[in-house]
């Protein structure tokens, strides 16, 4: 039975909202394990649903730029085969969760109103700040009585709560960004509430407030370069683009002034956000002290086997101290934290299979900078090494068009300045964020993190407000495969014959 146009729309927003809802727990140590299992689920529902619309209205071909994802999923999809050897079955894994992502999710995005596309971020936004609200308010609790534990699964071992002189709380990993990536959503969530012209209550506003001094709270203790960069890239181009809105507005000044303008503003509110979150680590650093000198108790770093309380000491002879916040780092891996000794590796490799590569997952069993190689902390780096050159073109084909259509819309933008106008520019900063951040972490490629699908899923639904309906030259490529997948399927199931 064939579903109609809006029943689709709805069942795939859902997906986005249950996908998101399962994927965050994915980043938590007690969750692991678990919940990795439910993802193979929510992967099995994905594919029945980019299944049913290539069998019908095929929406994923007549997507932006579309030519370039599918010629990169071949690649992608040949480089797994020919390494079928050294992890297939993770490779295929991480072929199914970027299938989705770029095929069912991005595309979907695309073909929303105005208004409909409002509405969905605004529940999809909702959900990321209220899960990271809690996990925020249980980390920086964890990190007010300094609790520590080990937890061991398979050949990982993660840290819960405060460890090596940062904050991890219940996630797996800080560079994950996600407190960094809740205070962008944050702002955003404002900008989607003003644009679908509703107010923002007292009750609503007392939780905004709340989610962002949380979530700033953790993601200053966090500790991690990559996710402080982020948000200041965020910031840049948020504040950019709103100024520039605003001069425009009021000034009719002229789009170059009315930029650079911007450009002005973003960079001092940089250095006031650089400096707001120096001084804050510094205070927060006090918050165990105070809390101890108050008669509570609070904990050293253990092991597996438990935590060790402290012993109760005079009150009155309680010093208030700041924990170390630096975090321990050997000299020699330099700023970058071990990551070009990676990255250097990553170029050896591609030497030696320049063509396919090696498919995403094929390097988990290299020891190196301390640990197993996850993946190669850089996009580019993780790209070339994954799918070769002939992949590599592709989708930095299709990165650099729509980055280009996109600065040149919001720019068109800035003399319109309609309601949608700060929606796009917050929209715009977000999908920077995770850029920047891409050159530290691999982020919206071939991992099952939240934030390739956060990525592919705005950068849809912000070409929704781009207002303009021109589209890319290769796209009438996959019109073309468009038309002669619609012929074998009006073969194959009788249909044209019917017509006749």
């Amino acid at each position: 039975m064939k579903i109609s146009e809006n029943a689709k729309n709805s069942i795939v927003f859902y997906y986005k909202a249950a996908l998101l809802i399962f994927l965050i727990p994915t980043l938590l140590v007690p969750c692991v394990s678990f919940c990795y299992k439910l993802m193979f689920v929510m992967l099995g529902a994905g594919a029945l649903l980019l299944l049913y619309d290539l069998f019908t209205n095929r929406k994923f071909l007549k997507a932006r730029g579309m030519f370039w994802l599918i010629g990169f999923m071949l690649v992608f999809a040949v480089s797994v085969v020919l390494n079928y050897k050294t992890g297939l079955n993770l490779n295929a894994a991480s072929w199914g969760y970027t299938a989705i992502a770029l095929l069912l999710l991005y595309p979907d995005s695309l073909s929303k109103t105005k208004e409909r596309s409002l509405f969905e971020l605004s529940v999809l936004n909702n959900i990321f700040i209220a899960m990271t609200t809690v996990l925020s308010t249980v980390s920086i609790g964890m990190f007010v009585c300094l609790y520590h534990k080990d937890v061991i699964f398979g050949d990982q071992k993660y840290a819960m709560g405060w460890s090596q002189n940062r904050l991890f709380g219940l996630y797996s990993n800080t560079g994950y960004m996600i407190t960094a990536l809740a205070l962008a959503i944050t702002v955003l969530q404002i900008a989607v509430t003003k644009a679908r012209g509703k107010k923002i209550g007292l009750l609503y506003g007392f939780f905004l407030c709340y989610t962002s001094v949380f979530n700033f709270m953790s993601m200053c203790m966090e500790n991690a370069k990559g996710a402080f960069i982020s948000l200041f890239a965020f910031v840049f181009v948020a504040v950019m683009f709103s100024v520039a809105g605003k001069i425009h507005e009021k000034k009719n000044s002229g789009t170059v002034k009315c930029a650079l303008a911007g450009a002005l503003a973003a960079a001092l509110s940089v250095a006031v956000l650089f400096g707001a979150v120096t001084v804050s680590r510094k205070g927060f650093s006090y918050i165990p002290s105070i809390y101890r000198s108050l008669g509570g108790a609070y904990y050293v770093e253990g092991s597996s086997e438990g935590n060790e309380k402290l012993p109760d000491g005079d009150d009155e002879k309680e010093k208030i101290e700041g924990v170390e916040i630096d975090r321990n780092i050997d000299e020699s891996y330099g700023f970058f934290t071990g990551r070009t000794v990676i990255w250097k590796f990553g170029l050896e490799q591609f030497k030696e299979k320049p063509i396919f590569g090696y498919g995403p997952q094929s390097h988990r069993d290299v020891f190196i900078v301390d640990n197993y190689l996850r993946h190669f902390h850089n996009l580019i780096i993780q790209t070339i090494v994954s799918v070769g050159a002939v992949g590599s073109v592709f989708i930095f084909a299709f990165f650099a068009a729509i980055a280009i259509y996109l600065l040149k819309n919001i720019f068109i933008h800035i003399k319109k300045n309609g309601k949608y106008y700060y929606v796009f520019a917050c929209l715009l900063a977000l999908l920077a964020m995770l850029a920047v951040n891409s050159m530290a972490e691999v982020t919206i490629l071939f991992i099952s993190r939240f934030s390739m699908f956060i990525f592919w899923m705005y950068l849809g639904y912000i070409q929704v407000f781009a207002d303009d309906d021109k589209r890319l030259k290769t796209d009438l490529i996959t019109e073309k495969i468009d038309k002669l997948l619609e012929n074998i399927f009006n073969k194959f199931t009788g249909k044209a014959k019917n017509e006749k």
